[in-house]
């Protein structure tokens, strides 16, 4: 109490009366009691602004964390989207692979199976090759034996055919004799 009094002005001494301490004291927790209550009333209105203050920063707040929140909410579908885009992505991959697997079995096989038709009709066409060599030379061979026996044949014809212009002519001249010969006999049998 002698702090409070010292500190607003009040001098305690032993020559004043009590009264007027207890008036001086009086006025002054009067004037503190207004000075708690103006304090108070800055303090509360300090207080409600920063309340309202926070309010409104806590509406902004709540509005930002909503947005955040969609936000988030999108992202996250658009990572779901894109999750189930690339688990798509990865089958298709997977199946188009093992796709690729099946056509190159299936061109392999394909190529193994042309090879040995290559193989088999180069061994044909070295066989028809062969074949057709063979036939040639037995054909010249043939032709050959057939000039020689057609130059034979003509021979015999040409024998023959001097035969019989040679036994043609043998039988002129047999005829003319016989003519000759019958002429003088019938000439002798005029006569006779």
């Amino acid at each position: 109490s002698s702090g409070i009094n010292a500190e607003y002005g009040v001098a305690q001494t032993k020559e004043e009366p009590l009264d007027s301490n207890l008036k001086t004291l009086m006025s002054l927790n009067a004037e503190f009691g207004e000075r708690m209550v103006a304090t108070r009333r800055k303090n509360e209105e300090l207080l409600k602004r920063q309340i309202a203050k926070l309010s409104a920063d806590n509406t902004s707040f709540h509005k930002e964390i909503d947005v955040m929140h969609s936000a988030m909410s999108d992202l996250h579908k658009r990572y779901d989207r894109a999750r189930e885009i690339i688990n798509h992505m990865r089958t298709r991959e997977d199946e188009l692979e093992e796709k690729i697997r099946g056509y190159l079995s299936d061109l392999n096989t394909a190529e193994e199976n042309t090879r040995m038709v290559k193989e088999e009709c180069e061994e044909k066409l070295e066989a028809a090759n062969s074949k057709v060599e063979m036939t040639s030379v037995e054909y010249e061979k043939e032709k050959v034996l057939m000039e020689a026996q057609i130059k034979r044949l003509e021979l015999e014809s040409k024998s023959w055919h001097s035969k019989f212009l040679d036994k043609e002519s043998s039988e002129r001249e047999l005829i003319a004799i016989c003519d000759s010969l019958m002429g003088v006999k019938e000439k002798e049998m005029e006569e006779s």
